[in-house]
């Protein structure tokens, strides 16, 4: 039966330069002295790299939550790392019991937010009526208020005054008659003019009323002299007192009456805004309760904890801790990884020094850790130089059973191999020439050079067997 073709994609990735370079030097300490000159042979040369690296999934789904109003994901149940799952399965199972608490709570809410919203509405209608009204009122008491004190202070006061000092005039009046009557009735009752008993009684009515008089005039003294001193004055102090007041309260008024109407508005925008806020998040927690209560597999694949990046699954310990019973996720935070079947794609680590006999189209083969015995022809299909990764793709024709991402492998790649190649160190090259020694002299000669393996380059062109190469 024919194999099924399985395609296989492998990223190399590029450690730091300064890695490199003390290796460089490390090995520079231990190498012999270059040399000053060298005798051209053709010799088999190869290049082979040999590096380490992981396989990573091409066609991954993350999955992680973000609820908008509920944060706490407790976990109920999850399943384990590394279990088949078909599209559809319940990866975990979170606690949804406070949420479903929290909703009943908001629902029952909403019709006592409505009835507030509704009378707050009631109340700005009448107040908007009512404040210019008000306001009108105001600047009528205060015109009243400003009237009857210029009344008062002008005439008023001194009406009051005047009308005081009368009825002290006019008791003494009464007096004066009172008494310049007495005084005529006893003359008149001396000269016995009127017979004795009309006498009497006339002389003794006349005695009362002067006698009234008297009192009259006392009483009238003292309540006049308080009105004076003490009554009026105080009278008007609070005129005086009262003006203020008014001036003060319309003051006030015409500041507060407007201030208490654009508060009542602010008072509806804010509960308006409130109760727009509830039903937003009444709607998200209703989301948020799909999402924590249906958290299941996009596809069919194996399930993984965590991410896997570059070949490994570097949150996998973590997030294991936290896909226990009672464990808590957090939002954003990818907690699953879902990996169709399909082709896997191999991350290695390349020192710097060899990244240059890494090219398109060299042949490759991948050995897996987990099984030696299996040797993975590839191809590499494509290398990106991006400083710090690179990424070759590589489509090979056997089987992988039992492999999975984040399992080891070792990759060997033969940058270059030649049955019979004239080479010549390094040190003797500059700048595409070479210099060579021909009857006692130095000539300088252009080559064209190839692969090197960091001692000596390859030369395509420009030199053949048995030339001296010299230093200049």
């Amino acid at each position: 039966m024919q194999k099924k073709l399985k395609i296989l994609t492998f990223s190399l990735l590029l450690i730091p330069a300064f890695v490199f370079s003390e290796e460089k030097d490390k090995s520079k300490d231990n190498s012999p002295p270059t040399p000053s000159e060298h005798v051209t042979t053709a010799a088999p040369f190869t290049i082979t790299v040999e590096l380490d690296g992981f396989f990573s999934p091409t066609k991954e789904h993350q999955i992680s939550l973000t609820p908008e109003a509920w944060p706490d994901m407790t976990i109920v149940q999850a399943m384990e790392h590394g279990q088949k799952v078909n599209k559809g399965d319940k990866l975990v199972t979170l606690e949804t019991k406070k949420l479903e608490e929290a909703i009943e709570q908001a629902e029952k809410a909403a019709p006592a937010a409505s009835l507030a919203h509704e009378i707050l509405e009631s109340e700005l209608g009448s107040l908007e009526k009512s404040t210019p009204m008000l306001i009108e009122n105001t600047k009528r008491s205060k015109s009243v208020a400003d009237e009857q004190w210029e009344y008062y202070n002008k005439i008023g006061h001194g009406e009051a005054k005047r009308a005081t000092e009368l009825s002290l005039h006019f008791a003494q009046q009464s007096y004066d008659y009172s008494k310049e009557e007495y005084e005529q009735l006893l003359k008149m009752y001396e000269a016995d003019d009127l017979t004795e008993e009309t006498e009497e009684i006339i002389l003794k009515r006349a005695k009362n009323s002067f006698e009234r008089a008297s009192e009259s005039l006392r009483l009238s003294k003292m309540r006049i002299d308080r009105e004076l001193k003490i009554t009026l004055p105080e009278q008007l102090a609070a005129n005086k007192s009262l003006h203020e007041m008014a001036q003060i309260t319309h003051a006030d008024a015409m500041i507060n009456l407007p201030r208490a109407l654009q508060q009542k508005q602010f008072a509806l925008e804010k509960a308006r805004l409130d109760r727009s806020k509830a039903s937003e998040k009444l709607d998200q927690m209703k989301q948020d309760l799909k999402k924590i209560g249906g958290v299941t597999a996009p596809v069919n694949g194996t399930l993984f904890y965590g991410i896997c990046k570059a070949g490994k699954w570097i949150t996998s310990a973590a997030i294991a801790k936290k896909l226990i019973p009672g464990g808590k996720l957090a939002p954003h935070e990818v907690f699953i990884t879902v990996v169709e079947s399909g082709p896997l794609e191999l991350i290695a680590t390349v020192p710097e020094g060899k990244l240059a006999n890494l090219n398109e189209g060299i042949n490759a083969t991948i050995v897996p850790i987990s099984n030696p015995s299996l040797k993975l022809n590839a191809k590499i299909d494509k290398v990106n130089r991006t400083p710090g990764a690179f990424s070759l793709t590589s489509s090979i024709q056997n089987d992988t059973p039992n492999i999975l991402p984040g399992m080891a492998a070792k990759l060997k790649v033969v940058a270059a191999n030649y049955e019979k190649a004239i080479t010549v160190p390094n040190n003797l090259i500059e700048d595409e020439s070479v210099w060579v020694m021909v009857n006692e002299e130095k000539i300088n000669k252009k080559i064209k050079t190839g692969p090197s393996n960091g001692k000596v380059t390859v030369i395509l062109e420009g030199l053949g067997e048995g030339e001296k190469v010299v230093s200049k």
